[in-house]
């Protein structure tokens, strides 16, 4: 199927802003033409091997190489990015909050953290208290980087205080770290803490 230049010019703005990154229900002329153009945007991306995924009910959307064979082999458009021990401990942390907030509050919708509440939640994971004191001196830059990954979204900026900045958990965390992958790291975390 070949598409035209109007087809294009139509929904080419959410598919250019798909490609730099997840796109949000509250990014709302985006989010809008995304759904809209699902179905445009989907046979768009799949000649490419790049799956559209939308998440309705948590209001998110973004793009997923295809595997081209059982070696997870894809044509590299969407670039991998590896994640360190301490940003996945971040992430990881931030979703088991996630599911903890999900099953538990019931009549709040979003679920909001400053630093100071995250480093509260950190204590046990560090055997040496020079490598927490490391950690917790580097947080600010691994929530700028689960920020921009779209995990967290920056919505209160303390003037006087960062500890105090809040932030907002977004859903798409899910997506990266599924509640398989969540139980998979926190058996290798507690694991690792009885060898100590």
């Amino acid at each position: 199927m070949e598409y035209s230049e109007s087809e294009i010019a139509v929904y080419g703005k959410s598919a250019v802003r798909l490609l730099q990154g997840p796109v949000f229900e509250d990014q709302a002329d985006v989010w809008n033409e995304i759904i809209t153009y699902q179905v445009e945007l989907t046979k768009y991306f799949g000649k490419i091997a790049i799956s559209l995924i939308i998440d309705k009910r948590d209001g998110y959307a973004y793009l997923k190489q295809m595997e081209l064979d059982d070696a997870g082999t894809t044509i590299g458009l969407i670039r991998r990015v590896p994640l360190s021990y301490e940003l996945t401990l971040v992430c990881v942390l931030l979703r088991e909050w996630l599911l903890e907030f999900e099953t538990s509050d019931l009549e709040t919708v979003n679920l909001y953290i400053t630093p100071k509440q995250f480093r509260e939640r950190l204590e046990m994971f560090f055997r040496e208290k020079a490598n927490e004191l490391k950690f917790i001196r580097e947080l600010n830059k691994y929530l700028n980087d689960c920020k921009e990954m779209g995990f967290l979204k920056l919505v209160h900026k303390d003037a006087l205080d960062s500890d105090e900045d809040r932030y907002e958990v977004k859903r798409i965390i899910k997506a990266r770290i599924t509640n398989d992958e969540l139980f998979r790291f926190k058996q290798l975390l507690e694991d690792e803490l009885k060898s100590l």
